[in-house]
């Protein structure tokens, strides 16, 4: 689908599902403005008994997978949105750098260095957070993990460089 189209649909979808969540944005590739988007991702920090309400804020959609961290829902725009709750907030930054992508990036930034990737090789990620000697280190902001991974204020459309 075109950005211009996928977009329009993003917004709308998080404009109504905002008043459920703590927070919520786009991610993917509407984020690095990719001219032609195959899925619209969005990373939301739900509030509480927010997934109930989801098959009614988006009539219509089919529900193709429904995980309690990940969604994955066929519009009715022939579009699918694949929806990433984020539990427990402070790792907001590592999921939506993880979804923002590409790919190629998101892999790298999770291997680490020593295996030829970004990630410090005293760290790990696993279950979506980063763990330093057992011990998770809180990602509260996209930022916090562009940093350690020694490329702050790296943008979303200059991240296939990095591959």
């Amino acid at each position: 689908m075109e950005l211009k189209r996928a977009r329009a649909i993003a917004e709308k979808l998080v404009e109504k599902l905002a008043p459920y969540c703590e927070r919520i944005e786009i991610a993917g590739s509407i984020r690095r403005e990719k001219a032609e988007v195959g899925d619209i991702e969005v990373v939301a920090i739900p509030a509480p008994f927010a997934d109930a309400l989801l098959p009614e804020l988006i009539p219509g959609a089919r529900f193709i997978k429904n995980g309690s961290r990940y969604k994955q829902i066929a519009l009715p725009e022939g579009i699918n949105l694949d929806l990433f709750l984020v539990r427990p907030p402070v790792q907001w930054g590592v999921i939506f750098l993880l979804r923002t992508g590409p790919a190629e990036f998101s892999h790298k930034a999770v291997t680490r260095k020593r295996l030829g990737g970004l990630l410090p090789s005293d760290c790990q990620v696993a279950y979506g957070q980063v763990w330093r000697h057992e011990k998770v280190i809180p990602m509260p902001e996209e930022e916090d993990f562009l940093k350690l991974l020694g490329l702050p204020g790296l943008a979303p459309q200059e991240r296939g460089r990095h591959v």
